[in-house]
């Protein structure tokens, strides 16, 4: 596959392409909800980036400037936050070492490896235009007056988007109705007075987008409770201020209990989680959240999770790494 476009044709279908073309080969149509696309860059060398600049199986050759031990999804930040670095690669070796590396470097700089632990990345952040799923319009929108943590259930921290959102299953929603795997996730939102990105906090199932007061007061112009009609768009955007993924335990669950383990993975710039797995056993959801839970057992810290995603292209994290926080970030 070289190129392909989306239509809405069966509720969303990718119709990937072959043979050599450029963007110039593109032609404009009069239907806003198509896209289209052409493979270079992020894919070189078969290596799979996602839209924050870090991937898996790959390396940079020298250029080091520090190492510390340090869990895989904490390497991304760690270099965001050393004088010098502009780039890492995270191996397995001493327990997991993070190497970072200095010099200016860009992602064709970084070769494919054959170990699926390792993760490399560069250190500047996304720039402020997300990739962006196709938009979908006329999607209602209605006013929801609450102060709650919502059933995404997710965890206290320090998020770059604030404003949430209940999101429904009607069929204006198309491939972006409720599922648990969606919670988390970004959308950019346009009710008519300019696109805001809202988190997705809850469920809210027979409807639409179901806007929490600050994000209903933001898209509407402070417009009286009732409904509306908004553009929708998925984006690749993190909800969280780090730029990696980070597996975390649903809240308010034991992290000690070597026979039942809840977790998830946040923050994963777009790419949506379809399963999990320890040792090849998949776990379940357990509610409308994004966590996995793991009863068979027992299970100790030197397991690995294999979160698996939509794309089909998988994510491991030792079950030791899982963040846990005690309480559930609240939204209003």
């Amino acid at each position: 596959c070289t190129h392909f476009t989306w239509t809405p044709y069966n509720s969303g279908t990718c119709w990937m392409k072959s043979g050599t073309v450029s963007k110039s080969d593109a032609f404009s149509t009069n239907d806003p909800n198509m896209v289209c696309g052409v493979i270079e860059g992020d894919q070189q060398g078969g290596i799979q980036w996602n839209g924050n600049n870090w991937a898996m199986s790959c390396d940079f050759h020298g250029n080091d400037l520090s190492n510390v031990l340090i869990a895989s999804n904490l390497c991304g930040g760690k270099c965001a936050d050393t004088q010098g670095c502009t780039h890492f690669t995270w191996t397995q070796y001493r327990g997991g070492t993070c190497w970072m590396k200095q010099g200016a470097v860009s992602k064709s700089d970084a070769f494919a490896t054959s170990d699926p632990t390792m993760l490399c990345g560069l250190a500047n952040l996304p720039g402020p235009n997300p990739d962006l799923g196709p938009l979908l319009s006329g999607v209602l929108a209605t006013r929801h007056g609450a102060y709650e943590s919502g059933a995404c259930a997710l965890p206290t921290s320090t998020y770059a988007v604030l404003n949430p959102v209940a999101l429904g299953d009607i069929a204006a929603l198309q491939q972006l109705k409720f599922r648990p795997d969606l919670c988390g996730h970004i959308l950019k939102v346009d009710c008519g007075n300019g696109p805001l990105d809202i988190v997705i906090t809850n469920s809210n199932y027979g409807g639409g987008l179901d806007l929490y007061g600050s994000t209903w007061n933001k898209l509407t112009n402070n417009k009286p409770p009732g409904q509306t009609y908004c553009k929708v768009q998925f984006t690749s955007r993190n909800a969280f201020s780090f730029q990696e993924p980070r597996c975390y335990y649903k809240p308010g669950t034991d992290n000690n209990n070597p026979y039942y383990h809840n977790v998830g993975l946040l923050n994963t710039g777009g790419r949506i989680v379809r399963g999990a797995s320890i040792d090849n056993r998949a776990g379940q959801h357990r509610g409308d959240n994004p966590y996995y839970a793991f009863d068979f057992g027992p299970i100790d810290g030197s397991k690995q999770i294999v979160f698996t995603f939509e794309d089909g292209t998988t994510y491991s994290v030792f079950l030791r790494d899982c963040v846990y926080q005690g309480s559930e970030q609240m939204w209003s």
